[in-house]
């Protein structure tokens, strides 16, 4: 376990139609803090990423930048609510009678008032779970070399400088 870090890992990932991007990085810092930016549809896995980071890490002030794009269809369903479809309709067409307007509405029209299309998510919570654990895993291990190749170079430096 590393005690006292300055480093930099990040690492992407494609899968399935999803991307994932991880980036770490920390200053020394007395204690261990873990700040996480992510998405908020993925808060519910800060907990998991703040657990595998601080498997390696005893201090420093940790950042780390989640980034997730889901271009995957698979959970995905478009749903039409009807009832608000025909309210704006009958509301239009009173509108046009009372303003002698031409009552030209059509349905694709209709489609992009509020809240007659929605879209819902019904995403597979442990695949994406699995895969930004791998993610994270991924840039934490890139964060761990850097900070070992950094060590080393200091090492090397100063014993040339004390020869």
């Amino acid at each position: 376990m590393i005690k006292s870090m300055t480093g930099y890992g990040k690492a992407n990932m494609s899968k399935n139609l999803r991307e994932y991007q991880v980036e770490i990085k920390s200053v020394n810092h007395r204690y261990l803090d873990i700040s996480i930016k992510m998405p908020k549809m993925l808060s519910y896995l800060e907990d998991e990423i703040k657990k595998i980071i601080s498997a390696n890490l005893t201090r420093g002030k940790v950042d780390v930048f989640i980034t997730f794009n889901n271009y995957s269809l698979e959970g995905r369903d478009i749903r039409m609510n009807t009832e608000i479809a025909r309210m704006y309709i009958k509301e239009l067409k009173k509108l046009a009678e009372s303003e002698g307007i031409i009552e030209d509405i059509s349905v694709t029209e209709i489609s992009k008032l509020p809240d007659v299309l929605t879209i819902q998510t019904n995403q597979d919570d442990e695949t994406i779970k699995d895969e930004l654990t791998e993610i994270t895993r991924k840039s934490d291990s890139q964060f761990i070399r850097y900070e070992n190749n950094r060590r080393r170079t200091d090492c090397r430096r100063f014993k040339s400088q004390n020869r």
